[in-house]
């Protein structure tokens, strides 16, 4: 197997020799010289939640592995659009998962997010605690991942300052210029690391995956920089798949029904996972004796799982 396909997108983890033997080199202009290294990241717990404690093969899209190899051969970040419900953060979970990256370090963006704060902040009366984006720039032998939740939420020149941070590899605290070292927290819980003469460099970029909502462009220059890729929305078979690694003993007439649903009244992966939660649960029982049976008592829990309001 070539070392340009890295990343699968089945799924499945990849053999961590295998993956070590494959691993590509950073281009020269993007080669840092950050270490000691930080012992390996902590297991990604969020990944049971997000993608499903059942680990089985999904249909990799090809857009999306092509886009996810360039981002990691260029040392790019991964810039994620698409409608809501398919799947633009799961996306950093499994990339994650496929490559044993650890667990993804997630930096939610808001109206008055700032650079500052992803990269370091005040932890009490002890040491500097590192935010996401800071944990992930120390060094390590692997990279990190990163998600960077809705970036266009951001001010407008959120992106272009995430971008000069990831050009340079590195950052300074103040204050602890001159020190030998020091110990602060990172931002994972009990985490902690050595930081000398003030300076965070990391070994290995990163790799940083940005979602957007499309609720305002972005500056031109970030998006240049970055390694653009569009999801599509879900589709019959994409839909089933997740059903299978989610609700594994749903009835496959049933499954049928709900998927036929899917087709006539387009749903996100969200929602159609919280009508299989709520037939699993026992409400479709219920449905049936108020609402009638068959595609009547399916309208009425599909309309009961919606998440746009009355």
């Amino acid at each position: 197997m070539d070392s340009w396909s890295l990343y699968r997108g089945t799924g499945i983890p990849l053999d961590p020799a295998d993956r070590d033997r494959r691993w590509p080199d950073p281009p020269p202009w993007r080669t840092y010289t950050g270490g000691p290294d930080e012992p390996p990241a902590p297991p990604d717990e969020a990944a049971a939640r997000v993608l499903g404690a059942t680990v089985t093969a999904r249909t990799p899209n090809p857009d999306e592995v092509a886009a996810v190899n360039t981002a990691l051969h260029l040392r790019r970040p991964l810039l994620v659009s698409g409608e809501p419900g398919t799947g633009k953060s799961a996306l950093a979970h499994r990339i994650a998962r496929e490559l044993g990256l650890g667990a993804v370090l997630r930096w939610r963006i808001t109206g008055g997010t700032s650079l500052a704060e992803a990269l370091y902040g005040p932890a009490g009366p002890g040491p500097v605690r590192l935010g996401p984006l800071g944990t992930a720039l120390l060094p390590r032998r692997l990279p990190r991942v990163v998600l960077v939740d809705d970036l266009d939420r951001g001010g407008f020149d959120l992106p272009d300052e995430l971008l000069a941070v990831l050009h340079d590899g590195e950052f300074t605290i103040p204050g602890l210029a001159g020190h030998d070292s020091a110990l602060m927290h990172t931002c994972e819980p009990g985490g902690t690391a050595t930081v000398r003469d003030g300076l965070v460099r990391c070994h290995e970029l990163p790799l940083v995956v940005v979602t957007t909502g499309g609720e305002r462009d972005l500056s031109p220059s970030f998006v240049r920089h970055c390694v653009r890729l569009e999801l599509p929305p879900s589709t019959r078979q994409g839909l089933a798949e997740l059903a299978r690694t989610r609700f594994p003993d749903v009835p496959a007439k049933l499954l049928d029904a709900l998927l036929d649903h899917a087709d006539r009244e387009p749903a996100g992966a969200d929602r159609f996972l919280d009508v299989l939660h709520l037939v699993q649960e026992g409400a479709l029982r219920t449905s049936r004796e108020s609402d009638g049976e068959g595609s009547a008592a399916l309208d009425a829990l599909w309309r009961r799982a919606a998440m746009e309001g009355p």
